[in-house]
């Protein structure tokens, strides 16, 4: 029987703020905690990097990326001045079909993608500019509905985990999203980037250490109270998928870079040994 196994597990920001070369000390930090974290990726030679993306956004239920090789150009609509994102993925479209298979087998409504031409997402391309920047490791990629809550998000992490387990792959899977999500709405000078309020910081880093203690069901917990509090990015269901994925383990995570990205949180954490 094919025992797929779930290598390692990461938590990273989306922002195309990170792929430029401006000298902002929390950017810095940040590129430098992905680096990291994609020495490690590389290191373990996985055969998937499996991405849900806060940043590809369905309504009509859940989508995953089956074409076998997307290829295209994207500018992100907000920040296009912060660069292109030229892309031509490999893409696992036998794991995709899979996952999707089971998340609708365990109720949720689900919606395979292979056709040229269609969009990724900024967060997508970021996660893999840093993890895969040799484009050497085929992918897969699953949306954020954004109708989901928090229930769902978890179905469709273990639907994720089952795949993978059935697959035989060896993966690495990444939830690409923010932490707080109060964007400055006004142009400010990069060098001075902060956290919004002073609050959103206090919020993060109490989610930030919970999950370095391992306290990760505490986090989920938490999640609706942090969501509202700090505006935390599409409800923080992103954590969850990725919980479901990994089933919520007492594993601690490892914060390699936290800081403010336009006024919002963002972090890299790395989980090992689930």
């Amino acid at each position: 029987m094919p025992n797929g196994t779930i290598q390692r597990a990461y938590i990273v920001p989306g922002l195309p703020h990170l792929t430029s070369n401006v000298p902002v000390e929390s950017w810095e930090a940040l590129r430098r905690g992905f680096r990291q974290a994609g020495e490690q990726v590389k290191a373990a030679k996985p055969d998937v990097i499996v991405v849900y993306s806060t940043q590809w956004i369905s309504v009509l239920g859940h989508s995953f990326q089956t074409n076998p090789h997307p290829t295209g150009l994207h500018v992100d609509e907000n920040w296009y001045e912060y660069g292109d994102f030229p892309f031509d993925l490999r893409v696992d479209a036998a794991l995709g079909t899979r996952a999707a298979a089971i998340a609708s087998s365990l109720g949720l409504a689900t919606k395979t993608v292979s056709y040229h031409g269609f969009p990724l997402d900024t967060g997508t391309l970021v996660a893999l500019r840093f993890l895969n920047p040799d484009n050497t490791i085929p992918v897969a990629v699953v949306s954020c509905n954004i109708y989901a809550g928090q229930e769902d998000s978890l179905t469709l992490g273990r639907a994720m985990r089952r795949a993978i387990e059935e697959s035989g792959r060896r993966a690495v899977v990444v939830a690409c999203t923010g932490l707080s999500g109060r964007f400055f709405t006004e142009e400010v000078d990069p060098r001075t980037d902060r956290f919004a309020r002073a609050e959103d910081d206090t919020w993060n880093r109490r989610v930030l250490d919970l999950i370095t203690q391992g306290k990760n069901a505490e986090v989920l917990t938490l999640s609706a109270e942090y969501a509202q509090a700090a505006v935390a990015d599409m409800g923080f269901k992103a954590f969850a998928w990725l919980m479901g994925a990994l089933g919520t383990p007492t594993t601690p995570g490892t914060v390699l870079a936290y800081g403010p990205v336009w006024g919002t949180g963002a972090a890299v954490v790395e989980y090992v040994g689930t």
